[in-house]
Order: C-alpha cells, then structure tokens, then sequence
C-alpha cells in the first residue's frame, strides 16, 4: 500500500494533496490513468482506517511489493510530511540499486542538493545482522540510512540492547497516547525527523573531535601521612558544545593510563592530586598506575575510591584538550538529539 502513484504519467504522493483535493481524486480517477509505482497494476486512491491517504492495486495479481500494515502506512506519511516541512525533496517507495546491481526500496527517500537520506520504518522484528547487511546496500548507492523500528510489547528496554555505532543509526519507536515517540529521547517521530534532518541528531565522538578532557576528583585522607590529598575518580569525555559524551572510572585501566600519560605532575599537583603512575602495591601483589598523595607520595588504593557516579566531586575538576583518537583510548560513543544524550532505560 503505498503512499504514491502515477497519475496520468505524472508521479503524485497521498501525503501532497489537502483532504478536498484527495476526495476528488477519488471522484475522478477514473477519467484517467493511475498506476501503482511498483507494477504496471491500476490504483486505488483509498483512505485507511487511521485517516492515511494511500493507493491500493485494483488487483494484486503477480506484483511482489510486500503488504504493509496501517501503523507503517501512517509513520511513512508522518516521516515524509516532516522531512517536506524541514525543506528537502521527498519521494515514498523510492527504487534505487548499488553500483554491484543489489535493488533497494526506501520507505521515505529525502534529497537535498548532494544529501540523499533514507528512512526505513522496520515494524516487524529484524536481526541485527539484517539491519547491517541492508544498511550496506545503502552505503554502497551514496545514501545515508537511518532506521525506526518497533518496541514491541510494555516492558522497559535498554540502550544495551541496541548496538551504537556511527554507521549504523537506529532508534526505537513506540505508540504512546495515539503518537509516536523516539522512546530513547521521549520525542515525537515529526520532531525527531526535523531534528535528524536538520542536523541535530549528532554522533559523538567523530574522528578527530577536540574533546574536553575532564578529571573529576574527590579528598581523602592519607592513610600514611594522614594529610588531606586528592584522588582523581573518573574521567569525563566532553564536547565543544559542553555535552559530555562519555564517562569512564579511574578504576578502568585504559582510563587510568590515559591520565597519567595526558595529566602532568605539576597540574595534577595545583589542584591538590599527586602525581598518577605506577606503584608497587604489597596488597595487590604487583605494579599498577595509581593515585598518589601528594605530600608523601604513598600509593591511595583503588580500594578507597568512592563510587564516582555517586561521589560529589571537588569543584574545579581537571582539564585538558585530546583530540580524539581511539586508538589511544576508545570511547563509547553515541547519538545526540539536540545535546541530549538517549535514556540508558524506555
């Protein structure tokens, strides 16, 4: 069923004509040509019981486009206004192949000078390795594609259900109140759209990215010298625009060797830190880079870190410039609606 036909050898869309204008062509499309897009098949300009405009063969006969059901009909008419509305070209059902001959139909394509966009509503369950191999096919053709697919049932979801990566975007849509929300961002699909094709729904970190580094840090009391010191609890990754992207303990190792190599004695020391390296510790057995006191310069145990995500931590904390470079040190990425990072539950 799908949202555009061919009129009297001319493409038009359900979504483009004002309810008077689609009435009529309900009165009169008869006196003329209209065809499916996908099959040589007559149309029927229908209306569906959600108030979608939409065609319908006249006959199904051998055409092999899938069925769709009326909450896809109606996302790829809300997606298709949105995309209208945030200034791009629009076509629904839209055709294309990669430069190796592998066909692919985009629920909603959108083009604005050398931009293309796809936007794939997916409401049936789909593997993961599916949402890849045909996300590739798009890749391949020049077009970017983004996925909005189905929560099913009530329960709650979380982000690490969902792999993030930059290539491939998809998000999780659900039905609340007779609209449909990105859950991960509590945001209407029409806003969503706007927003994604507006450049608002951001990946971070990209490649390259000036990040501010930033070492939150908390006071103790040295078990040695028993003088107040300061031990460095986390390390926040954060953006130009002030969102902080990730956040990583100093407990992971790949966190506390990025500090001691980027955080010198002398900064570390202004703000009442000693200096981060390796220490012997009798009770670990072994060498591992640790805080140190900054009077006596005892080793302050990993042990005696408070939760950092539950620690309020002195103010001023630490900052340096990294350009990001995960090669270094690999950061969690993901994506941003408008600075806001998603709900880690939806």
């Amino acid at each position: 069923m799908p949202l555009r036909a061919i009129l009297d050898g001319q493409q038009i869309q359900a979504f483009d004509l004002a309810p008077n204008d689609w009435n009529t062509l309900k009165e009169t499309y008869k006196k003329g040509s209209l065809v499916m897009p996908c099959c040589p098949r007559n149309a029927i300009p229908k209306t569906s019981k959600l108030g979608v405009q939409h065609f319908a063969h006249s006959r199904r006969g051998e055409c092999t486009s899938a069925p769709e059901t009326e909450d896809h009909l109606l996302l790829k008419s809300c997606i298709a206004t949105a995309a209208q509305r945030a200034g791009w070209e629009v076509t629904t059902e839209h055709s294309g192949s990669t430069p190796a001959g592998e066909q692919w139909i985009a629920d909603v394509y959108c083009s604005k000078g050398t931009a293309k966009v796809a936007i794939e509503v997916q409401w049936t369950p789909q593997v993961h390795d599916e949402y890849v191999r045909r996300t590739y096919k798009y890749t391949e053709s020049g077009v970017r594609c983004v996925w909005l697919f189905r929560l099913t049932g009530s329960g709650h979801y979380h982000l690490a259900d969902f792999p993030q990566s930059r290539e491939l975007p998809y998000f999780g849509i659900r039905k609340s109140n007779g609209d449909y929300l990105v859950s991960q961002y509590d945001t209407p699909i029409s806003d969503f759209v706007a927003g994604l094709l507006s450049g608002h729904v951001t990946w971070h970190p990209k490649p390259n990215e000036t990040l501010t580094m930033r070492a939150n840090h908390v006071e103790v009391d040295c078990w040695r010298c028993h003088k107040t010191t300061c031990m460095v609890t986390d390390i926040e990754a954060v953006s130009a625009s002030n969102v902080v992207i990730s956040r990583l303990p100093f407990t992971d190792k790949r966190a506390a060797t990025w500090i001691a190599a980027h955080f010198d004695k002398v900064s570390l020391s202004q703000n009442g830190i000693g200096t981060i390296c390796s220490r012997y510790s009798k009770t670990f057995g072994g060498n591992y880079i640790s805080n140190g006191c900054v009077h006596c310069d005892a080793l302050q145990g990993d042990f005696f870190l408070p939760n950092p995500f539950e620690c309020d931590p002195v103010n001023g904390a630490i900052t340096t410039s990294w350009v990001y470079d995960k090669s270094e040190l690999e950061l969690a990425g993901g994506w941003f609606l408008d600075g806001a990072s998603s709900k880690w539950s939806f």
